[in-house]
């Protein structure tokens, strides 16, 4: 049965709050394995949605595209202070690239 864990956890210098989902899943002879409906429900995931896997420091990690995007689009905040005019900045360092790839005159 599943539950929910909740405590401090380092990263770096800084202590973060977790609220950990908890629940036991049975791996099948086929390698799938059906993920608990109350996780499914907290992540909004619908059958079909794809989901990658990453396997890191003896982790097992399964991300959706939705939570892929949201954390890319938070580190550029992050990073940024906002979107504005990412686009324009992307499609200029590529008109660039071009330029100086194809040349000026071509």
């Amino acid at each position: 049965m599943g539950g929910r864990l909740h405590g401090y956890t380092a990263i770096g210098n800084d202590y973060e709050w977790m609220d950990i989902m908890t629940d036991l899943v049975v791996l099948r002879d086929d390698g799938s394995v059906n993920l608990p409906q109350p996780i499914l429900d907290h992540f909004g995931l619908k059958p079909c949605d794809r989901l990658s896997v990453f396997a890191m420091d003896g982790t097992i990690t399964l991300i959706s595209q939705a939570m892929a995007l949201k954390s890319i689009r938070d580190d550029i905040i992050k990073s940024r202070g906002s979107l504005d005019g990412i686009l324009d900045e992307f499609l200029a360092e590529k008109h660039e690239e071009a330029r100086r790839e194809w040349g000026e005159g071509r």
